[in-house]
């Protein structure tokens, strides 16, 4: 059994590495003395270039699903795989700090990180807690609701009304969430709704709509690795508070192979493109980029784990795509012609 579920991980893990940008790469722009520009990226708008890091970020929570399932056949609760989630990353993002990025953080932004780390445990929290009560396709349409939350958020942030082409994309984004998370197909539950989940359902969009915003105010000014250790410190604080009899059963030891894909992916990874990333979008764009989770998970259990995907689901992972690819459609059209310009120009 062993044996199958090293053949199972190592492709995730090969996935997550060839996706998503190698450590060594994002580090010439994570670290303090990234201050030059060169590649793809560089020739990109601002705007479009962190959009991407936002999808990027949102995107690998998706490779968490076949992990988290792989982990709970093994008959690890929820409590301690947030735990290991957490603890690999803060200790590889310690040492990332101490090699590449010893930057001084005084304690007042410290404290700051420290909380958005209490917020971003509270998401996993919160859906877990609506997992235990309600289905989860309900659980996760619930989570979804951070795509509208974070427009209105902006919206009164900035006391202006959304332009009528973000409300468009937003709402495609939601109405696609609620498609590609299964709960058409699976409809209520016959013995009906459970008030408390669905209030932890909701609450974890709260959190996450709360982590995303606050990434893009606390200490924008250091480095995102250094940001995103504290930020990953704090919430291991709050998981091992919850499960103090981690040690136990340290998932950890049981199952390193395992417990480096979920820190990598679950943790690390987008907690460090969000920190990098959240302070160069508003609110409402940052939030539908970071509804690329939900395509992503979708792929990747039926990919990994095979699990179906029925007509309505595949419908909704396009529908939420297209909204994404929407939301930065102006930005597409002037790249494009920035690029016939150049190119004319060049041939003149």
């Amino acid at each position: 059994m062993l044996a199958i579920r090293e053949a199972q991980l190592l492709p995730v893990i090969f996935t997550f590495s060839v996706v998503l940008p190698s450590p060594l790469s994002l580090s010439r722009r994570i670290l303090p003395r990234s201050t030059r520009k060169t590649g793809i990226m560089a020739s990109m708008p601002e705007r479009l270039k962190y959009s991407i890091i936002m999808f990027l970020a949102g995107g690998s929570y998706g490779l968490v699903v076949p992990l988290v399932r792989l982990a709970q056949i093994d008959g690890f609760k929820t409590g301690q795989i947030m735990a290991t989630q957490y603890l690999v990353a803060t200790v590889a993002l310690s040492i990332g700090c101490l090699l590449f990025s010893r930057v001084s953080i005084g304690w007042k932004d410290t404290l700051k990180l420290l909380g958005v780390g209490v917020v971003s445990s509270g998401v996993s929290f919160c859906y877990f807690q609506a997992l235990e009560r309600i289905s989860p396709a309900m659980s996760l349409t619930l989570l979804f609701q951070f795509v509208w939350m974070g427009l209105v958020v902006q919206a009164v942030r900035t006391r202006t009304v959304p332009r009528l082409s973000t409300v468009i994309t937003v709402l495609l984004v939601v109405v696609g969430a609620v498609l590609a998370t299964g709960f058409l197909d699976e409809g209520f539950t016959s013995g009906g709704l459970d008030l408390v989940g669905v209030l932890f359902g909701f609450l974890s969009a709260v959190c996450y709509t709360a982590y995303l915003v606050l990434n893009s105010h606390v200490a924008t000014h250091k480095p995102a690795l250094n940001r995103g250790m504290f930020v990953a410190l704090g919430s291991m604080i709050v998981s091992f508070s919850i499960t103090p009899q981690y040690f136990a059963e340290p998932l950890i030891v049981i199952n390193p192979l395992l417990s480096l894909g979920l820190g990598l992916a679950g943790t690390l990874v987008p907690i460090v493109l969000t920190a990098w990333s959240a302070p160069k979008l508003p609110s409402g764009l940052m939030t539908v980029m970071a509804s690329s989770e939900l395509p992503s998970g979708v792929l990747c259990a039926a990919v990994f784990l095979g699990e179906p995907v029925s007509l309505t689901i595949g419908i909704g992972v396009a529908i939420v795509l297209f909204g994404i690819v929407a939301s930065e459609m102006e930005t597409l059209r002037s790249l494009r012609n920035r690029g016939k310009a150049g190119f004319t120009s060049r041939r003149e």
